[in-house]
């Protein structure tokens, strides 16, 4: 009897230095089980690391999108800065044209000058909006991909991690949010956004003020619908957030409280045990959410920054423009175009902006 009572208290004095020791083994036996391979050699490439840890190395991250971006920033600004000094040119060309014919006296009912420059600037960005809205879509479509692997893996960690209901919430409304983005992008906003070109050619090339009126409406209506999506993503992950992680907490109490007093003698060493796995899988879940993070951010850096320079470059070249050309219209087509690589750039980044919140809002979660 004596004996028995000795290894029992052997036992529970020596469990927490067991459990320490084996705490690493037992850390990469749930890395193994969660899939944290699987997402890391999904994310290598946008992130430059393919282990998902809490050792995740945030330097060499962004040294990787640093180098992205500048291997792709000689080739952005080259194609960009080709675009508009061709827009320039067809403007400035207009405005002399226009002028010899003032001064020769001719009139000027439906100008075929102006709808030969509007064909003109027209031909010139096309391409420019056809290549951008590939590689806008071409971004979502890898942004799905990195999601297909990262969702269940967080929100298995999650619930392994003491919050099981949050879990299912956060996955179930994440993926039911961003499936429906991406096809209301593909299936409506998309040809939107061709539509709000095509208005604004119209309205320069034949002068109908409700032809910009009804490209004013296209983009409120791309506008509103993207950023109400978000809100609503962002209000019920909130409130779904608050209920399901009051629920799971209780819970996690609850178990704690029934093994430390149920379960004689070893019932805390239990307790302490289902602790430390839960601490370990908080662990997992967090760097899963900043690898998320990291690899969401890799995959927007090239689209970003062709998108925002050609915007921004657009934007220039209608102030310029507006300089050399008494046509506001021609001005006024530049700078719309310039608008749908904006509209392009909000589509892009409402996919990525879902995906980040989804784990800055898992990654900033506690158990109770």
């Amino acid at each position: 009897m004596k004996r028995l009572i000795l290894l029992v208290l052997l036992a529970v004095f020596l469990a927490p230095t067991a459990l320490a020791l084996d705490q690493e083994t037992a850390l990469q036996e749930q890395s193994r089980a969660l899939g944290m391979e699987e997402l890391g050699r999904a994310g290598e490439a946008y992130t430059g690391q393919d282990q998902v840890s809490d050792e995740l190395d945030l330097d060499t991250s962004f040294r990787h999108m640093a180098q992205l971006g500048r291997q792709a920033m000689g080739g952005v600004v080259k194609q960009s800065v080709r675009s508009c000094v061709l827009l320039l040119a067809v403007t400035l060309l207009c405005s002399l044209t226009r002028g010899i014919q003032a001064g020769t006296g001719e009139s000027s009912g439906l100008s075929v000058t102006t709808l030969a420059a509007t064909l003109s600037i027209t031909a010139v960005a096309v391409g420019d909006v056809h290549s951008l809205l590939n590689q806008g879509e071409e971004a979502i479509f890898h942004m799905k991909n990195l999601g297909d692997v990262l969702l269940p893996t967080v929100a298995m960690a999650t619930a392994a991690s003491g919050t099981p209901a949050m879990a299912v919430v956060k996955q179930g409304a994440t993926v039911l949010f961003s499936d429906f983005l991406i096809r209301l992008i593909h299936s409506l906003l998309i040809p939107l956004c061709y539509a709000f070109v095509a208005a604004n050619v119209a309205w320069a090339a034949l002068g109908n003020d409700g032809l910009k009126r009804l490209g004013g409406l296209l983009k409120w209506m791309i506008t509103m619908l993207l950023s109400g999506v978000l809100l609503l993503f962002v209000g019920y992950l909130n409130l779904s957030g608050v209920i399901s992680g009051g629920a799971d907490a209780a819970t996690v109490k609850a178990a704690k409280f029934t093994i430390s007093n149920l379960v004689p003698v070893v019932g805390g060493v239990i307790s302490d045990t289902a602790e430390t796995l839960l601490a370990g899988a908080s662990v997992l879940r967090n760097a899963a959410g900043v690898f998320g993070m990291l690899a969401v951010l890799g995959i927007c850096v090239v689209p970003f920054l062709n998108l925002g320079v050609h915007y921004l470059m657009y934007r220039c070249t209608a102030a310029l423009a507006a300089t050399v050309s008494e046509d506001g219209r021609l001005t006024g087509l530049i700078e719309a175009i310039g608008t749908a690589f904006g509209l392009i750039l909000a589509m892009t980044a409402s996919c990525a902006v879902l995906l980040v919140v989804a784990m800055v809002s898992t990654v900033s979660a506690v158990a109770g």
